[in-house]
């Protein structure tokens, strides 16, 4: 187990990381002209594929009405669309639209950012990899967790 310090120093390491990576990502939305949660939600469909706007609520955290606003959105900028749920007719999917520009632009932002990482961890064994991996995943639960908590307020 860590001590005290170890621990402090971690979870100042986490707090940093994840100021850096809301920095990132607001850049990002910027240029895709999204505001960051629409962009964060396009995001979990670029990763996941077609999803229903229920299944956009669980995993964001946030509220439905707070999801159809998001998808409102990324109607108007070009980047998703409701389709009729062909399993269940009173919802609808929710997928991407984007044109090939719009995909490669998205593409492009994070090619430098990838080889990068891919160089970092290049020096780290397997074993220091899943426990790397064990951390974050369960952090990115609690942070969720805390995201559906803060939003029921």
């Amino acid at each position: 187990m860590g001590n005290v310090a170890q621990t402090k120093q971690l979870l100042t390491a986490m707090r940093t990381l994840s100021t850096q990576q809301i920095m990132l990502h607001q850049a990002v939305a910027e240029r895709l002209n999204l505001n960051i949660t629409d962009y964060k939600c396009m995001d979990f469909i670029v990763r996941f594929g077609p999803m229903t706007a229920g299944k956009l609520a669980e995993l964001s955290g946030l509220t439905t009405g707070a999801i159809t606003g998001a998808i409102d959105r990324l109607e108007k900028a070009g980047y998703a669309r409701r389709v009729d749920n062909p399993r269940d007719r009173r919802s609808v999917i929710v997928e991407l639209t984007w044109d090939e520009t719009k995909r490669k632009q998205y593409e492009e932002i994070f090619l430098p950012l990838e080889r990068e990482m891919k160089k970092m961890t290049a020096s780290y064994t397997s074993k220091e990899l899943a426990m790397f991996t064990e951390i974050i995943n369960k952090e990115a639960r609690l942070l969720r967790e805390e995201t559906v908590r803060l939003s029921k307020k």
